[in-house]
């Protein structure tokens, strides 16, 4: 089942909006018109289902004309429209307020949303029950406690939450609910790293297994819109641990070894320049900088060491 024949049937939201009398308002011709508040439902839907198809796993919550965040400032315009409209077409109104919340992650506002939609007759109450649904999965998942006595059983409580949301993946493949498991699985993910990154001093070969756990993150989530922040990360980590040699052994003292100093630092300059070398990327500029601050570093650290 692709993406498309699984979303709502949006063609049924917009002919039912028309046939109860929210058609389209006239509009001036003047460019400037776009930037003015939605006058109708219709107006709303469209512009929201119109920028609301991307993979949010992939890719970035798209913007509006205004560059707004596209799902807050559907909230606000359906919010807006309620005030103005009291009782009109609360089904649709709900149902567009719940999509625009799952996909801010906000499952349980969703979920109860769908539910409302859920009790009216007809397609769009079936589909809200269906996606309410889903989202009670989502919840248990999300809510579900970890045990926080020891490291080794937080770890594992990650571990299990990551398989569950991989379970979910493959469950609805093909749907919004795919991309938006991935979301939960890479943040879960990137919470494991981190937490054996700020353990690692209490671990066994603590600084290694932050290494493989960065290594596997960056691997396993290539295809994320957040790959290239991992990536910076991973440098600062490597950055990191070249300070840390350089303030234990004196670069100007026989025991500091060049060659272990180097080796940090051209593993950051190498996730660095991975990211400085795309263009049209926010961490683009982030990433150059810090290429020049780790040049500065290794020219000031190999001449202390002569």
């Amino acid at each position: 089942m692709s993406f498309e024949q699984a979303r709502p049937p949006l063609y049924l939201i917009f002919a039912l909006a028309i046939s109860l009398g929210a058609g389209c308002s006239s509009r001036a011709a003047a460019p400037e018109t776009r930037y003015l508040p939605a006058g109708d439902l219709l107006d709303i839907v469209k512009d929201f289902q119109r920028l609301a198809k991307e993979d949010t796993y992939r890719f970035p919550i798209p913007k509006d004309v205004t560059g707004m965040n596209i799902m807050k400032a559907t909230l606000v315009r359906l919010g807006d429209y309620e005030n103005k409209n009291r009782g009109q077409f609360s089904d649709i109104v709900q149902f567009n307020k719940a999509s625009a919340l799952e996909r801010l992650r906000e499952y349980d506002q969703a979920a109860a949303l769908y539910r409302k939609v859920g009790e009216i007759d007809g397609r769009l109450g079936v589909e809200a029950t269906k996606n309410a649904d889903i989202l009670d999965n989502f919840l248990r998942i999300f809510d579900r406690a970890i045990p926080t006595d020891d490291p080794f059983k937080y770890i594992a409580g990650l571990d299990q939450k990551v398989a569950a949301w991989n379970q979910l993946i493959q469950k609805h493949k093909g749907t919004q609910y795919e991309f938006l498991a991935r979301v939960e699985e890479e943040r879960v993910d990137r919470a494991k790293v981190a937490f054996v990154e700020a353990n690692r001093y209490r671990l066994k070969e603590g600084s290694q297994l932050t290494i493989v756990g960065y290594s596997q993150l960056v691997t396993k989530h290539e295809q994320s819109k957040n790959i290239y922040r991992f990536l910076i990360d991973f440098g600062d980590f490597y950055q990191v641990l070249a300070k840390e040699y350089a303030s234990q052994y004196d670069p100007e003292g026989l025991n500091f070894d060049l060659k272990i100093f180097d080796q940090f630092v051209k593993s950051a300059l190498r996730l660095y320049t991975e990211v400085a070398q795309v263009d049209g990327i926010l961490e683009k500029i982030e990433a150059q900088g810090k290429i020049e601050a780790m040049r500065g570093l290794l020219e000031k650290t190999t001449r202390l060491s002569r």
